[in-house]
């Protein structure tokens, strides 16, 4: 019974917390000021290099990101709320977009040093007709393009000059192939030595349940491309 209190508890506070999250999302948008709309911010990346930050500056303090995402190579990320655009278009908008690279470390003390810095670049926003989501694409030689519309890359209204998703050259394919044979390679070894060390009937069946898992993985990874 005191499961079920503590439950209920949780799922009351998590009621709360999305109710006062719901709140300061309104007061959000109505404090963007007359003549101004908050859209979401998609980011989608055409490059072999993660990214951790992909951001709008706030037009009266640069400093700070109204919204903010990370996105992978050759990808979209997912949306973020709120980037304030004027409801009417007019010749000359632009938006501050800040990125920086994904982190290649592999220890916090490997990040602590790394130090990447963060990138600034204004881009020129195209003509739309009603406020809808800002997209952001990173292309090749680290070029960004700013596109405002309901539409995805890949649908035909779709008013950017860069259409569709993107794609994976197979290059990068092999490198995340290998990656992730690597890593189950060194697990499938690992489970193996400690079931043959184990002596209890009922570890060694635990331990090639694990096994058949990896080789399992291994399976659906398939051949390398």
């Amino acid at each position: 019974m005191t499961d079920m209190n503590n439950m209920m508890a949780i799922v009351g506070l998590a009621r709360r917390v999305l109710l006062v999250l719901f709140a300061l999302f309104l007061s959000g948008c109505v404090a963007l000021g007359p003549g101004k709309t908050g859209v979401l911010l998609t980011a989608v990346n055409y490059t072999d290099e993660d990214y951790d930050v992909v951001g709008i500056a706030r037009a009266d303090d640069p400093e700070q990101l109204e919204a903010m995402e990370r996105v992978a190579a050759y990808a979209g990320s997912g949306t973020m709320c709120c980037v304030s655009l004027p409801t009417q278009w007019r010749p000359g908008l632009k938006v501050v977009v800040k990125t920086r690279l994904g982190t290649k470390a592999k220890t916090y003390q490997e990040w602590a040093y790394e130090k990447i810095p963060l990138r600034t670049h204004e881009l020129d926003v195209p003509r739309y007709e009603e406020p809808a989501t800002l997209w952001v694409q990173i292309l090749d030689s680290g070029k960004l393009a700013a596109v405002v519309s309901r539409y995805d890359p890949p649908h035909a209204n779709w008013p950017g000059e860069v259409k569709g998703w993107p794609r994976a050259s197979i290059e990068h394919r092999r490198k995340l192939w290998d990656r992730d044979n690597l890593l189950l390679q060194k697990q499938l070894a690992k489970m193996v030595n400690a079931k043959d060390r184990e002596t209890d009937y009922k570890e060694k069946e635990s331990y090639q349940k694990a096994i058949n898992s990896v080789l399992f993985e291994l399976k659906l990874l398939g051949t390398r491309p």
